[in-house]
């Protein structure tokens, strides 16, 4: 009796262990790894990371953590994505950009291309930017286009034949002018070079400039976009509207017989899984997008950060890429004189 008594708070001690253990192993999380293709302080990295806080509060089943892999203005971590194995439970940051570079790598053999971009495969989007181009104090859009057609002007944004430098580019060759992409390494830096006289313009999106425009160090001076842009604050707290490239408000300095609609491009970009991936685990991730979207925190971040609340999932995520795409080639063709 007196060893059973010993014996006995030793066994309550291990089955409370026991169960502890097994629950925790239960009930552990499985780890994504979503991977950025850009730098820390970019607007793709700050809407990931925002994503990856919403995901990890709305479920438990997942834990999601960023990883940024940068270089090659996205290729890196397109590459080394593709080439993993189908069924590794990482999320690609899938920007349209690089999409719009394989193919123009394709017809017209503008860089060497490495990876099989068929492997990712979109599932949701995230990040749906206009893109906008900024002066430094006391630019106008008249000044630029004329400094355009007379010598070219030389642009931060984007490495050349990005997005951003591809919408430019096609507006500035429809205006008759030219446009060089100076390239640097995030956003701070594209910034950087505008305030500094390096470019004439930044084209960039609104998260990493609000605060710039209403300290005054950037002035918008036109939205890639069919309708005005609003939602910009100066430094005396007035509203500023940004004029766009088209419709009935399109900004009067451009030539008003110009058809510019194929330099409005989709900007930004999703999450995409791998070919082949588990299809029960690309069923997750759509389901906790969705979930994503409807938390009143990552959709107020978003709209808060002047970005546009743009949802597809699925196949119609996949459908969108592709019309992406193909309007991207059309500007291509303009771009290059077709």
């Amino acid at each position: 009796m007196k060893n059973l008594k010993r014996i006995l708070p030793l066994m309550l001690a291990l089955m409370l262990m026991f169960t502890l253990f097994a629950g925790t192993s239960a009930f552990a999380a499985e780890t994504v790894k979503i991977i950025c293709p850009y730098g820390a302080g970019g607007v793709a990295d700050l809407v990931t990371r925002e994503y990856a806080k919403a995901a990890n509060n709305v479920q438990s089943d997942y834990n999601f953590v960023v990883e940024n892999l940068t270089g090659g203005d996205g290729f890196v971590a397109n590459d080394t994505f593709s080439t993993e194995d189908p069924m590794t439970k990482d999320l690609l940051v899938f920007g349209y950009g690089v999409c719009y570079r394989v193919d123009a790598a394709a017809k017209y053999h503008t860089e060497e291309v490495d990876f099989d971009i068929s492997k990712n495969v979109p599932f949701c989007t995230i990040d749906d930017r206009t893109w906008i181009m900024f002066g430094a104090p006391g630019s106008t859009l008249e000044d630029v286009l004329a400094k355009a057609k007379d010598g070219g002007i030389k642009m931060s944004g984007g490495n050349p034949l990005s997005d951003p430098h591809l919408a430019l580019g096609t507006l500035i060759a429809a205006e008759g002018g030219k446009v060089q992409p100076i390239p640097y390494d995030g956003g701070a830096e594209q910034k950087k070079a505008l305030t500094d006289g390096e470019v004439d313009v930044f084209v960039g999106g609104s998260p990493v400039t609000v605060a710039d425009v209403e300290a005054g160090t950037l002035v918008p001076l036109l939205a890639f976009s069919d309708h005005p842009f609003e939602g910009f604050v100066g430094p005396d707290g007035e509203a500023i509207v940004v004029p766009c490239i088209c419709g009935d408000e399109k900004a009067p300095e451009l030539n008003a017989d110009n058809d510019y609609s194929a330099s409005i491009l989709a900007g930004g970009g999703g999450l995409a899984t791998h070919e082949g991936c588990d299809p029960a685990f690309r069923e997750d991730m759509i389901e906790i997008a969705k979930q994503v979207w409807a938390d009143e925190e990552f959709s107020g971040w978003v709209e808060g950060s002047l970005l546009n609340n743009f949802q597809k999932y699925g196949d119609d995520a996949v459908a969108f890429y592709a019309e992406a795409r193909e309007k991207a080639m059309d500007a291509y063709a303009l771009l290059f004189g077709e």
